[in-house]
């Protein structure tokens, strides 16, 4: 949970220059100045979870920095750090903020059939994607993983 809050500390940057709306309680969406990871080696050792898998369905919404973020069930193929807890895996995809209200302009990361790696950190009980560019990656099997996982 700490690493988390680091992350956030680093990452969250409230901008009315950028046009955001922040008023208290008034459901102001946050503009959040993303970490940019600059090796995978770094993403992986700030990350709290990483798994490979494929979303498999939507899973409902949870609220993050004033949108409605999408939470998919994912399956799991292998965990390469953490520990995602027992049941199925329930990820929640980090939006883009300062959007105009619109949650997933470029699309929703995991929406997507395909084979991914996916960093997560836990907040509020939820995983989330790290961040809505670098949360999600495309990993076809017979990839090498682009970290050292450790031991």
């Amino acid at each position: 949970m700490k690493r988390t809050a680091r992350l956030v500390a680093v990452g969250l940057v409230v901008s009315a220059a950028a046009g955001c709306g922040l008023l208290p309680g008034a459901g102001a969406e946050v503009c959040v100045d993303w970490v940019w990871f600059e090796t995978p080696q770094a993403q992986f050792d700030a990350a709290e979870l990483v798994v490979i898998g494929r979303s498999v369905r939507r899973d409902g919404e949870s609220a993050i920095y004033g949108y409605a973020a999408r939470a998919h069930v994912v399956e799991v193929e292998s965990v390469l750090k953490g520990q995602p807890g027992p049941g199925p895996l329930r990820i929640v995809s980090m939006p883009p903020t300062c959007t105009g209200g619109e949650p997933y302009p470029d699309g929703d990361p995991l929406e997507t059939t395909r084979r991914v790696l996916i960093y997560a950190t836990e907040q509020n009980h939820h995983w989330f994607t790290m961040t809505p560019a670098q949360g999600v990656l495309p990993f076809d099997r017979g990839a090498r993983l682009p970290f050292n996982p450790g031991p």
